[in-house]
C-alpha cells in the first residue's frame, strides 16, 4: 500500500514530522514500511498553453512548439505524439531540477529548446509514459506548479497483512499515525445534495446471501465528464495506479482513500434497472474491462442487469456497460463480496486487480455504504454530477459490532507494565472502538470492520503496539534455567548408534517415502511419482545407497541406519523404530586380500551389537521372506515374538548394483531390543582358573549353529563357547558339517578336575545326540 503524506496530511497532521521517522514510528507498530519514495521539490515547474505545433524542420519525429507561460513565450521541441495546440501542460523551465536531471536551454537538431514539456513519467509519477501530461483546461497561467503537483513529498510503501484489510485505504493508515501521534483524525467529505429521481427505482436481487452480504447502488446523471483535477491525478499516481478518465479517477481514488472497491456502470447501457448477483451458468461469456472475452468458470460470482452478465463481482466490469465520454448516467456499485468467492473467480479466470486484492482480504459491508456517499460527494464536487435521492441498499443480515472483554490485570500480566486507565481508553477511541470500563477492565464494541480483533489478547496487542513496544521495559525472565533431556527410547537409540559406528559401520540416512505398490499407507497428496505412501522396510532405501556407493567405484560398505517404518492398524497407522544393517563387497581390514563380507560377518556384527546392548534372549529361528532367499534367510525371536530378519539379499534385488555383488543385511525392531535389556550384573574377577577344551562335532548339515551352542551353553560348567572352525567336505560326508568349538570350563567355588571336565563333555555329547551330533573321529 502506497500512501502519499501530501494526501495522509489531509486527514492527520503529518507536516512536522520526517517521512523517515514516521516510517520507524509505523513499523514498530505492526505497519512494516518497506520503503520510503521521495519527490523532490517542483520548484521551476509552470502551467503553460501550447499556442501552436510545427513540424521540426530538421526531424520527423519532433515538432516545434510555442508555448505561453506566466513568464512569457517559449519555444520548445516536444517528441510526444499526443502534443497539440490548446493544451494546457506542465513546463519545465531551464534549471529545473528533474529525476531524470536538470533541464537546460540547448540545440535539438537546429531548433532552439527553451524548456521541456512534462510527462508523468519525467515529473517521476509513473515509470512510462506513452505521451504528455494533458492538464484540465481551466488551469492559470499563474497556478504555482509545485502546490498543483503537492510536492516536496513522500510515499510510505507500507506492506500490509492479510488480517488488516482496514489500512489498505490512505484513511486507515490516518487512524493509526493519528492514534501514535496523539492527534485528531478528520473524516473524509460524505456530504452531497439530492436531486432528481429516486435512486430506489433500482432494484437488487442476490441470490446468495453468504456471497454477497451487501450490494449499494446509487445513481448520478451528468452533462459532462471534463478532467479528473491535478491534484486528483498526482494523488493516484503516487499511490501506484494511472489516471484513467473522471468518472474511474473518482472511484480509483475513493478506493485508495478508504480501501473498498467501488464500480460504475453506464446505466443507460445496462438496459435494465435490475441488478443481480449470482454464480455463473455454464458456457457463459463475457468480454472484460481489458478487451478479453472470457468464458466464464461456474464458480465465478457475477454481475448481472435483468439475467446479462455485466461483471465479474469483485474483480473487474464488462465492455458492455463501461463508462465513457458519452455517459450521461452512472450506476454506481459499492458491495461486499465473500473473499473465497472472489479468490476462486480471480484464479479461475487468470485475473488479478486492486479490487480483488481488497475484496480477497475481507471487507465490512458497513465500509459500502460510506464509500458510496463519499464517491458520490465527489462525483456531485468534481463534475457537477446530480445525485439521485436514497440508495438501492441490499443488506439482508446487517453486521453489529462484537463485544471483547479485556481485564486490566491481564493486560499488565502480558505486557510487563502498568498501563494507565485513561491511556487505554485513549487508544481505543483512536482507533474507533467504543470501550466501557468497569471495575476489572474494558468491555469494548469492535466495529465490522476489524475483522483481527476477536480475543483478550488482540484487544492487548492493541494496547501495546499504540502505547508503543519501545516504552515496555526489557526484563529478563524470572524463570529457572532448564536443561532438556532426551526420554529413554532416544538414549537407547544413541546407544545403537554409537555401537554400530564402534562396529566400523557408517550410518546413511533415507526417505520415509516409497512406491504405492511397496507403502505401506498411502498418502492424499503425494509430491511426486514413485513416492505414493509411507515405508514398512529399511531395506529398500538401504539397497539404493549401496548402489549409489559402489557407482563411485568403492570396493565395499557397511551401512546402517535407524529410522521409522510404517503399518496399518484396525485404529490408524503405527510407526516404529528400526534398525537396518548392510554389508557388501570387499571387508576393509588389512592384509585381509579380497575377501567379500559373508554370514558370518553379518553374525559377528549382530553377536557383539546384542552384548554391548545387553540384549539375552534373542534366538534364530527359520523364516518367509520375499526379499531373502531359501536357505540363506533367519528370523529374530526375541520374548516369543519376531522382532526381524537377517540374511543374504535375493539375487533379484541385486540385478541393479554395478557388478555381481552378494549383500548381507539385517533389519532389526529398535524398540523390541530395549525392552530386552538387562540390568547390568557386576560379578569379581575370578578366583579360580579355567579349563579348556576343544570340541569338534559333526553332524546334519540343517540342524543351525545356534541350537548346538545352546545345548553346549547349558551345561552349567561352561563358561564360554567359541566356534573357530566351520568344515564341509569330503573328509565329513555328503549333506554333513564339522564344527569345532573351543569350550571354556570353570567352577566358582573350586579349581575343576580333569574327571569333572570330561563328565560334563560326556552330558554335552548326550544334549548333542537328539540333534544327529557326534564326535568327529
Amino acid at each position: 500500500m502506497r500512501v502519499p503524506l501530501s494526501w495522509l496530511s489531509e486527514y492527520v497532521d503529518v507536516h512536522d514530522i520526517d517521512a523517515g521517522e514516521l516510517a520507524d514510528r509505523l513499523t514498530l507498530a505492526g505497519l512494516e514500511v518497506e520503503e520510503v519514495h521521495r519527490f523532490s521539490s517542483a520548484e521551476g515547474v509552470v502551467v503553460g498553453a501550447v499556442s501552436s505545433v510545427e513540424a521540426h524542420p530538421n526531424a520527423d519525429n519532433l515538432t516545434a512548439c510555442v508555448v505561453e507561460t506566466s513568464s512569457g513565450e517559449r519555444k520548445i521541441v516536444c517528441g510526444a505524439p499526443n502534443v497539440g495546440s490548446g493544451q494546457r501542460v506542465f513546463v519545465a523551465l531551464p534549471g529545473t531540477r528533474l529525476p531524470g536531471g536538470v533541464v537546460e536551454s540547448r540545440s535539438v537538431r537546429g531548433v532552439r529548446s527553451e524548456g521541456m514539456i512534462l510527462s508523468r513519467a519525467e515529473l517521476g509519477l509513473e515509470a512510462k509514459s506513452e505521451g504528455i501530461w494533458v492538464l484540465p483546461d481551466g488551469l492559470d497561467l499563474e497556478d504555482d506548479g509545485q502546490a498543483l503537483l503537492e510536492t516536496p513529498d513522500a510515499v510510505l510503501d507500507i506492506s500490509v497483512t492479510s488480517n488488516r484489510p482496514d489500512l489498505l485505504g490512505v484513511h486507515g493508515v490516518a487512524r493509526e499515525v493519528a492514534a501514535l501521534l496523539h492527534r485528531p483524525l478528520r473524516e473524509p467529505s460524505a456530504d452531497y445534495p439530492e436531486q432528481g429521481e429516486r435512486a430506489d427505482v433500482v432494484r437488487v436481487h442476490i441470490e446468495s446471501p453468504d456471497e454477497c452480504p451487501r450490494y449499494v447502488a446509487r445513481l448520478a446523471h451528468m452533462d459532462g465528464h471534463g478532467a479528473s483535477p491535478v491534484w486528483l491525478q498526482s494523488r493516484i499516481s503516487k499511490a501506484g495506479m494511472r489516471p484513467l478518465a473522471p468518472v474511474v479517477d473518482i472511484t480509483n481514488y475513493v478506493m485508495l482513500e478508504l480501501g473498498h472497491p467501488l464500480h460504475a456502470f453506464d446505466y443507460r447501457r445496462l438496459g435494465s434497472s435490475v441488478i443481480g448477483v449470482r454464480r455463473a451458468r455454464s458456457e457463459e461469456r463475457i468480454t472484460t474491462l481489458d478487451g478479453v472475452e472470457r468464458e466464464l468458470p461456474t464458480e465465478a460470482l457475477l454481475i448481472t442487469a435483468g439475467d446479462r452478465p455485466v461483471a465479474v463481482a469483485g474483480v473487474m466490469g464488462g465492455q458492455d456497460a463501461e463508462v465513457g465520454e458519452g455517459t450521461s448516467a452512472i450506476l454506481l456499485e459499492a458491495a461486499c463480496f465473500s473473499p473465497v468467492r472472489v479468490r476462486r473467480s480471480a484464479r479461475s479466470l487468470g485475473l488479478r486487480t486492486e479490487a480483488s486484492h481488497r475484496f480477497e482480504r475481507g471487507l465490512s459491508p458497513e465500509a459500502a455504504d460510506r464509500a458510496s456517499r463519499r464517491c458520490c460527494a465527489l462525483f456531485s464536487e468534481l463534475l457537477d454530477a446530480r445525485v439521485a435521492a436514497g440508495a438501492a441498499d441490499a443488506y439482508p443480515a446487517p453486521a453489529t459490532p462484537r463485544r471483547v472483554g479485556l481485564r486490566k490485570g491481564r493486560l499488565e500480566h502480558i505486557t510487563g507494565v502498568d498501563v494507565p486507565a485513561d491511556e487505554v481508553a485513549r487508544v481505543f477511541s483512536a482507533l474507533g472502538l467504543s470501550a466501557a470500563q468497569d471495575d476489572g477492565g474494558w468491555q469494548v464494541d469492535v466495529p465490522p470492520e476489524r475483522g483481527d480483533l476477536v480475543r483478550e489478547i488482540d484487544l492487548i496487542e492493541e494496547v501495546a503496539r499504540v502505547y508503543g513496544y519501545h516504552t515496555i521495559p526489557s526484563v529478563p525472565p524470572q524463570v529457572a534455567p532448564m536443561r532438556g533431556t532426551k526420554d529413554p527410547q532416544e538414549r537407547f537409540s544413541d546407544l545403537v548408534r554409537r555401537t554400530c559406528v564402534a562396529l566400523g559401520l557408517t550410518e546413511v540416512t533415507t526417505a520415509s517415502l516409497a512406491p504405492a505398490d511397496e507403502a505401506a499407507v498411502l498418502l492424499e497428496n503425494p509430491v511426486a511419482r514413485g513416492n505414493e505412501g509411507l515405508r514398512k522396510w529399511l531395506l529398500p532405501g538401504l539397497m539404493s545407497v549401496v548402489g549409489h556407493t559402489l557407482d563411485t567405484q568403492t570396493p565395499g560398505a557397511a551401512l546402517f541406519e535407524i529410522g521409522r517404518v510404517f503399518s496399518r492398524r484396525e485404529n490408524g497407522v503405527m510407526e516404529r523404530e528400526r534398525l537396518g544393517i548392510a554389508l557388501v563387497g570387499r571387508l576393509p581390514f588389512p592384509l585381509s586380500g579380497k575377501l567379500p563380507y559373508g554370514p558370518e560377518h553379518l553374525a559377528g556384527v549382530w553377536q557383539q551389537l546384542l552384548s554391548a546392548l545387553r540384549v539375552q534372549g534373542a534366538r534364530l529361528v527359520p523364516c518367509e521372506h520375499k526379499w531373502l532367499p531359501p536357505g540363506r534367510r533367519v528370523a529374530v525371536e526375541l520374548e516369543g515374538s519376531i522382532v526381524g530378519w537377517q540374511g543374504e539379499v535375493h539375487p533379484d534385488l541385486c540385478a541393479d548394483l554395478p557388478g555381481n555383488y552378494r549383500v548381507q543385511a539385517l533389519e532389526v525392531d529398535v524398540q523390541s531390543l530395549r525392552g530386552a535389556r538387562e540390568a547390568p550384573v557386576h560379578r569379581p574377577l575370578p578366583r579360580y582358573p579355567v579349563s579348556k577344551r576343544d570340541l569338534s562335532l559333526v553332524g546334519p548339515r540343517e540342524v543351525a549353529e545356534q541350537r548346538v551352542r545352546e545345548a553346549i551353553l547349558a551345561e552349567g560348567l561352561v563358561e564360554g563357547c567359541y566356534l573357530y572352525d566351520l568344515y564341509e567336505g569330503e573328509r565329513v560326508g555328503e549333506r554333513q558339517r564339522s564344527l569345532t568349538y573351543e569350550l571354556s570350563f570353570r567352577h566358582p567355588e573350586r579349581t575343576l578336575s580333569s574327571e569333572e571336565v570330561e563328565q560334563a563333555v560326556n552330558r554335552i555329547l548326550e544334549r548333542l545326540s537328539p540333534l544327529g551330533m557326534s564326535l568327529r573321529s
